[in-house]
């Protein structure tokens, strides 16, 4: 069963064109913004090799990484920035492949993947 050592939650200032919802006279129209593969190699790089660091650890220690996939782009951003192999992500591949951005429910799907699917070792860090 896995355990959790740390955890963290950030806000990412003036970003309320980044990801969201605009309400219109239509009904919601969603905002995603086409910088969030620049965003990831960026700021949420620095937000993770900073929580990393501060539990003793690095991206190198990773054998698996659980992210919300996006899309394509983002999943490459992830691996490009955060020196990622593709199998790290595999769980948020299939997880896109099978059933595409569900917003913020489909990083549940992608934990819920990875428990079902695939298999750690005692001493692994994700």
């Amino acid at each position: 069963v896995p355990r959790v050592i740390g955890t963290q939650s950030v806000t990412m200032k003036e970003s309320e064109d980044v990801m969201g919802w605009e309400f219109t006279s239509d009904g919601f129209r969603v905002i995603f913004s086409r910088d969030i593969p620049s965003i990831i190699s960026g700021w949420l790089k620095e937000q993770v090799d900073q929580f990393l660091e501060q539990q003793g650890y690095s991206a190198e220690d990773l054998s698996v990484f659980l992210a919300h996939p996006g899309g394509k782009k983002v999943i490459d951003a992830y691996i490009e920035s955060l020196s990622l192999q593709e199998d790290q992500l595999f769980s948020s591949k299939e997880v896109l492949k099978q059933h595409g951005n569900m917003s913020s429910a489909t990083v549940l799907y992608v934990i819920k993947h990875y428990l079902e699917h695939q298999s750690a070792e005692a001493g692994d860090m994700g």
